[in-house]
Order: C-alpha cells, then structure tokens, then sequence
C-alpha cells in the first residue's frame, strides 16, 4: 500500500525585514559613493592643503577616502558573520576596479563611482533573490526546509525526532511580527555554542620574565542554525509555533489510537474465532 502525500499545513517565507542588516550595508555602499561623487573636489581640495603630503595626496585622496569607507564596514560584517564574501567583495571593488580602469584607459570618475553605486545595487537585489531561495513547509508529518538557490540544501526533519521547539523574536521582529522557530533534534542538530572566558596574568622581571597565568572559560548550548537548517524569521511566528506543536501531538497521538484500533478489532474477532 502506498503512503499517501504529506498534507501541506502552511508554506513560509522569511519576512521581507529579515535580511534587513544587509539591505542596510548594500545602501552603504552605494550612498558613499554617490556622496563621493558629489564631493570628490570638496575632498580633493581639502587634501591638498595638508602640509607636507597634500602635493602628492591631493588628487587621489577622494579615491582613497572612498576606498577605505568601502572595505572597513564590510571587513567588520565579515568578522561578525564569520564569512569573508562581504570583504572579499569590498576588496575587489575598491583595489580591482581602479586597476581595470587604469588597464582599459578609463577615467577614474565618475566611474569608479559608477561601480560603487552599481555594486550596492546588486548586493540588494542579491539579498533579495537569497531571502527568496529560502522555502518552509510544515506538513501533517514534519518540517521540510529547503533553500533553491544556486546551490540547493534541503533538510527534513519528521516530528518524532524533535526533542524540543524554540521560538525567538529579535527586537525587529517584535515591531513588525516576524520570528525564528528552531526544531532541535536528539543528536543536537539546531544547537550552538556560546562561549565566554576569562584570562588574567601577572608579569614581572627585568632581564629576565616569570609570570603566572589563570584562564577559565565556560560554554552554553543555545539554539542556533543556519538560515535553511531552521525556520528563519517567518511571518506571524506564534501561529506557526502552534500549528507545529498541534500537529506534533497529532503524530504523538496516531500510534496509540492505532493500538487502541488493533486491540479492539482482536477483541471483537476473539468470540468468533473461538466459536
């Protein structure tokens, strides 16, 4: 006998909000460099009176300016997403472009400016395409939770092997309804570590060096996953915590009422078979 389909009970999304933090670095760029473009000679005249250096500094002082707003703020997103694209990008923008211009003959600006703005635009349509690439289906069996970009993920989790469900709302989320659901499974999968430590040292000697050192550290399993591995920032979060839980006991419950059903049917065959 073939077993049915699961029966769909909600498709998600992550909220339009959820990427929020990138759509704001994406603008970044590309208001830097309009601004740049606009005061490029503002900068360049104000480079230039610098004693000793504005001679040789002046002219590419705008260019410079614009270079390090680029890299620093996307080097620092970088370190707190522990993914180097983001810097990896702003280095290619702000040392790859100059370098191609200077090869094909083109000037500096507007252009470089041009690339800048260009670059921030595409990071938000990006963002925007990779929001969407995330799909959520909560069936009558468990949670699908796919990712159908460039490079496709997909993990099934069926309700029996959830151990326990987190809901999160950050700050955003509280004002405009979105949340994180976490399922977390017996072998961990859906479970982070955040560490702390601490480290104090005395030192002391003058030749020679001695010291002594006390470190300690202590870790905290908390619920964490990648966007795909979880349910990311899904609209109207406290709905869909409770269609999970109710369809989590409804599979809790099915075994048993079949039990129950073969018992009976045996019960009522017993008389008959003895008779």
């Amino acid at each position: 006998m073939s077993q049915s389909k699961p029966r769909v009970l909600a498709e998600l999304r992550p909220h339009p909000l959820a990427f929020a933090g990138h759509h704001i670095l994406w603008i970044y760029v590309a208001t830097v460099s309009a601004i740049l473009n606009i005061y490029h000679d503002t900068v360049a005249s104000w480079a230039s009176d610098l004693p000793l250096i504005g001679g040789y500094v002046g002219d590419y002082a705008p260019y410079a300016v614009w270079g390090v707003l680029l890299v620093v703020p996307l080097l620092v997103v970088s370190i707190l997403t522990i993914s180097w694209r983001y810097f990896i990008v702003g280095l290619l923008v702000a040392a790859g472009l100059p370098l191609i211009l200077r090869y094909v003959g083109w000037p500096y600006r507007p252009y470089l400016y041009f690339a800048g703005i260009a670059v921030g635009l595409l990071g938000i349509l990006s963002t925007e395409l990779h929001r969407r690439a995330h799909v959520y289906l909560v069936t009558d069996r468990g949670i699908v939770m796919e990712y159908r970009g460039l490079r496709s993920r997909r993990r099934e989790i069926l309700y029996s092997r959830i151990t326990d469900l987190v809901m999160e709302k950050p700050l955003l989320g509280k004002i405009f309804g979105f949340g994180n659901i976490v399922p977390i499974t017996g072998s961990g999968m859906g479970l982070g570590e955040d560490e702390s430590a601490v480290i104090t040292g005395v030192g002391a000697g003058r030749g020679t060096a001695a010291g002594v050192a006390v470190a300690g550290s202590r870790s905290v399993s908390v619920p964490r996953a990648r966007t795909f591995y979880m349910l990311y920032a899904v609209p109207k979060p406290d709905r869909v915590y409770d269609i999970i839980v109710e369809a989590m006991r409804g599979t809790e419950e099915a075994p048993y009422l079949k039990k129950i059903l073969e018992t009976l049917e045996a019960q009522k065959r017993g008389p008959e078979g003895k008779g």
